[in-house]
């Protein structure tokens, strides 16, 4: 059976965590070649796939033309695919002229990752070198588009992601066969978390199998490969992708106010998923 298996998430809530954990399940064999995820499950906004699947140049599109031709790209890449085909994703899930972005007809799963968003904020504010004023700016604005900074490459398509919020009612409302997950639970309990991925995957992996593949993507591992290897993920330059993978780390960093507004602003979903004042 073929068709997409979604990864997603709000920027910088462990989604590249589980990518890699995934990869160590599915292609154990790779692993300790390469950190990064491109090959296993590449950006779903990445130019070159809606290029090649639909035989155009997009360089001269509107984002609105090129969010439109995503769900027709994404049913004529599950059409010539002969195995499940991962994608990390940040937009969030939304409707096109063509139907949904993401078309249930070619989804066989998808996967939401959340995490504090005072965490959020935090990590992105390292991430994208802007400030914590900015960030959370941006956790707070439904006009929110992620894109490619200035002076990097152009290898991804813009990305709506609404405020923090929005983005995740909108794959908790998303059809198909979806599995939540808190970024919390995967630190406290990996093991646990990528076998609920797994099961609900339909990745045949025994317990021998998750250990191994915990093991190998564990947050100290990660970082000293990152040290020694390096690894671009779209960070500020001098900035570490791995940073901290810890929870609550908003409480010595976050200044009152603006843990305020975060709460003030998304205070009934993170009430849904635990995250008290």
């Amino acid at each position: 059976m073929t068709g997409f298996c979604w990864i997603a998430s709000y920027p910088k809530s462990g989604n590249t965590w589980l990518r890699l954990a995934l990869r160590a399940l599915v292609e154990p064999g790779s692993h300790p070649q390469r950190l990064d995820v491109t090959g296993f499950a590449p950006d779903a906004a990445q130019l070159i796939d809606i290029e090649e699947a639909l035989d155009l140049e997009s360089g001269d599109l509107s984002l609105t033309e090129l969010r439109n031709l995503r769900p027709l790209a994404c049913r004529a890449m599950a059409a010539s695919a002969r195995r499940p085909l991962y994608r990390k994703v940040h937009d969030a899930w939304q409707e096109t002229a063509n139907g949904p972005l993401f078309p249930p007809d070619v989804t066989l799963g998808w996967f939401y990752i959340v995490r504090d968003p005072r965490d959020v904020a935090v990590s992105w504010a390292h991430f994208a070198g802007g400030g914590l004023e900015a960030a959370v700016a941006m956790l707070c604005d439904p006009r929110t588009v992620l894109r490619v900074p200035a002076g990097r490459p152009v290898f991804s398509a813009p990305q709506h992601l609404s405020c923090w919020s929005g983005h995740v009612r909108s794959w908790l409302n998303a059809p198909g066969r979806g599995c939540v997950l808190r970024y919390e639970d995967l630190l406290a309990d990996p093991a646990a978390a990528l076998g609920r991925v797994a099961a609900h995957a339909g990745i045949a992996a025994t317990d021998a199998d998750i250990m191994r593949a915990v093991k190998a993507t564990d947050f100290a591992t990660l970082r000293t490969r990152e040290i020694s290897e390096g690894f671009d993920g779209g960070q500020v330059a001098d900035a570490r992708f791995f940073r901290s993978g810890t929870a609550g780390q908003w409480r010595n960093t976050l200044p009152d106010r603006l843990a305020l507004k975060i709460w003030s602003f998304h205070q009934s979903v993170m009430s849904r998923f635990g995250y008290g004042e």
